[in-house]
């Protein structure tokens, strides 16, 4: 099986094509960790910036039998692949996020890029550098849940892990303890791409800046609901303004141990 996780950048879709493999493997099945020459050696993501037929076709028969793939991507649908998830050949998700989020969450990646010079999102330094971006991955994000992916938020992601574990492995067909899959990911610093964690960050805009985005984005705000109980009741015993982005070393550190971890799952799979 394929299980492609796509993702608005910053809307927890790293964690969740995390909690994906994760169920995957809680539920008794074996999932592979791609190496060259489809990935980098030091990848610990399945990730293409771009998934066709024909990169799922070589997959496929890169595949070992009875071994499952969970691809991770930011975009665009292609139409193949399109036929492939409205048939059920493929299994996708698609995670979204309130845009005044993500565009909050893009600076503050673009500002600890640019301390260590390094070029991704480096380019955001204002709320409108981020908006051709977030227009086009909401275009991407409404063909991928059209096409019949399972749609996610970041809210029901981050403050609602256990649901979606068993709505992943329900989608999947497998039984696991959702317990079972969230003890990966106790300690932060195995979930990638981590940044603040905090519900409804959108309350860190000034007034005049959220209703831009309320207002430019008005149909897609109409067409989902981003508020859950659980964030709800997260916001409500927080500050948003006094948590801190997480640095550019954080991030680096976490990599490495998940660079590792995988090595291990993978040993593990192997020897299954």
């Amino acid at each position: 099986m394929i299980y492609i996780c796509f993702g608005i950048p910053k809307t927890a879709s790293t964690f969740l094509y995390q909690l994906t493999e994760q169920t995957f493997r809680a539920g008794g099945r074996r999932t592979k960790w791609l190496r060259p020459p489809f990935r980098p050696f030091d990848s610990v993501d399945n990730y293409f910036g771009a998934i066709d037929g024909a990169l799922l076709a070589r997959l496929s028969e890169s595949l070992e039998s009875g071994v499952d793939l969970v691809l991770k991507t930011h975009g665009p649908l292609h139409p193949e692949v399109s036929r492939l998830i409205e048939s059920g050949s493929v299994l996708a998700s698609a995670s979204v996020r309130d845009p005044r989020e993500i565009a909050l969450s893009m600076l503050d990646h673009g500002q600890r890029t640019r301390r260590w010079r390094f070029p991704n999102f480096s380019q955001y330094r204002t709320l409108a550098d981020t908006l051709p971006t977030i227009d086009a991955q909401i275009e991407n994000f409404q063909r991928w849940a059209a096409a019949g992916a399972r749609v996610f938020n970041y809210n029901q992601i981050c403050f609602g892990a256990a649901e979606t574990v068993k709505e992943i492995a329900a989608q999947i067909g497998v039984a696991v303890d959702p317990e079972t899959v969230l003890a990966k990911f106790r300690k932060r610093c195995q979930i990638g791409q981590f940044n603040k964690g905090v519900a409804y960050r959108f309350r860190e805009m000034t007034p005049a800046d959220s209703t831009m985005f309320l207002a430019r984005y008005a149909t897609f705000y109409s067409s989902l609901r981003f508020e859950t109980a659980a964030a709800d009741r997260a916001a409500a015993a927080s500050d948003p303004c006094a948590s801190r982005a997480c640095g550019e070393m954080r991030e680096i550190l976490t990599k490495v141990r998940r660079y590792f971890t995988a090595l291990r799952d993978q040993r593990a799979v192997l020897r299954a």
